[in-house]
C-alpha cells in the first residue's frame, strides 16, 4: 500500500514539475525558446492613430491588468509630429513587449477598430531547441497581421523578410510563417510614411 502511494505520488510531482517547465519556459516565446543574451537597446513602440488621451487610458489599463505579475514597466511617452513614441528600457523582454503591442492594437473599447500599431525589438543571441536562430542579433518588426481573427497572438517580421507567429497561449511556440501583411521598415522609416489618418 505504501509503495502505491508513494508511486502515485510520485507521478503527480512529475506532472507538475512538467507542467511548471512548460509555463516557465513559455515566458520567452514557447517551451524551447531562450535567448541568451539581453541587448542593452531600447525597446519601442510607435502608435500612428490613436490619440494621447486614449493611448495613456490603454497603458494605464495594461499596468493595471498585469500588476499582479509583479512591478510593469510604465514607458515613457513623447508625441512625435504624426505618431506617439512609447519607449521602454531593455529591461523589457520580448515576450512582454508583445503583449504591449497585441493590447493597445486591440486598446478601442468598442473593439470596432484595430490601431495602427508597431514594436521594434531587438534580439540578442536566440536558440530554439539548441539551435541559433537566424534573426539573432537583430531588430523585429512587431506587428499584429490584419487577417488575424483571434486577439491572443502577435507577428513579427525580420529585416530580411522573414516571417513568424508567435501565440501567447502556454504551449504555443514560435512559428515560421510564409508571408504576413506588412514589411519590414526601421522605426524612422514607417513614422514618416504613415500619419494620423492611417487606416489599420
Amino acid at each position: 500500500m505504501l509503495i502505491l502511494t508513494l508511486t502515485v505520488l510520485f507521478s503527480i510531482i512529475l506532472l507538475i514539475v512538467r507542467v511548471v517547465k512548460k509555463v516557465i519556459g513559455n515566458k520567452n516565446g514557447g517551451n524551447d525558446f531562450k535567448e541568451l543574451t539581453n541587448t542593452q537597446t531600447s525597446r519601442f513602440i510607435y502608435a500612428y492613430d490613436i490619440d494621447e488621451h486614449t493611448l495613456q487610458e490603454a497603458v494605464d489599463n495594461f499596468i493595471h491588468l498585469y500588476s499582479d505579475k509583479g512591478d510593469i514597466e510604465h514607458p515613457a511617452i513623447d508625441q512625435e509630429d504624426e505618431c506617439i513614441r512609447l519607449t521602454f528600457s531593455p529591461n523589457v523582454d520580448y515576450i512582454s513587449l508583445c503583449y504591449w503591442v497585441n493590447y493597445l492594437v486591440h486598446a478601442d473599447e468598442s473593439k470596432q477598430h484595430r490601431y495602427l500599431v508597431r514594436g521594434w525589438y531587438p534580439f540578442g543571441e536566440v536558440q530554439i531547441n539548441g539551435t541559433r536562430q537566424p534573426f539573432s542579433n537583430q531588430i523585429v518588426m512587431l506587428y499584429v497581421d490584419k487577417n488575424d481573427t483571434g486577439h491572443d497572438n502577435i507577428s513579427f517580421v525580420t529585416p530580411d523578410g522573414k516571417h513568424y507567429l508567435q501565440p501567447f497561449a502556454i504551449g504555443n511556440n514560435l512559428k515560421p510563417q510564409d508571408g504576413g501583411s506588412d514589411t519590414y521598415r526601421l522605426a524612422e522609416e514607417y513614422r514618416q510614411q504613415h500619419g494620423t489618418n492611417s487606416t489599420y
